[in-house]
């Protein structure tokens, strides 16, 4: 991804989504992380190296507790950053209506029964790796 307006918008999408739904996602990132990206997430320059990668930390954090592509970045790619072997991921369910609501419901393997929503009253829709 560029230094355009495109992908700048994608990673002020990417904050704008922690935002939203920092009390669901806060659990997932390692305090460690939080402590050293929030800060300059919101006190960097956006059009900085700094402000992207503190925004990426946070991306790959959030996707390794278990909410599949984290915030919403698309993957990296390039020299050391190819990927290597599929990791498993969580599986979860999200709210069957978009915009209804924001919930994500991650459990670990198929096998368990898929849960309803609690706003719809319909079941959930598939989502994992």
């Amino acid at each position: 991804m560029g230094d355009g307006a495109n992908a700048r918008k994608l990673y002020e999408d990417a904050v704008e989504y922690l935002c939203r739904h920092t009390e669901e996602l806060r659990p997932l990132i390692p305090d460690a992380v939080w402590e050293a990206a929030v800060p300059l997430v919101r006190d960097a320059d956006p059009a900085g190296d700094a402000w992207r990668n503190a925004v990426r930390e946070l991306h790959e954090a959030v996707e390794a507790g278990g909410v599949p592509n984290g915030l919403g970045l698309p993957a990296v790619m390039g020299v050391g950053d190819w990927p290597g072997r599929r990791v498993p991921r969580a599986s979860g369910w999200v709210c069957p209506k978009q915009n209804r609501c924001g919930r994500v419901e991650l459990r670990n393997g198929a096998a368990t029964p898929t849960p309803t929503c609690a706003l719809g009253g319909a079941e959930m829709r598939p989502v994992g790796g």
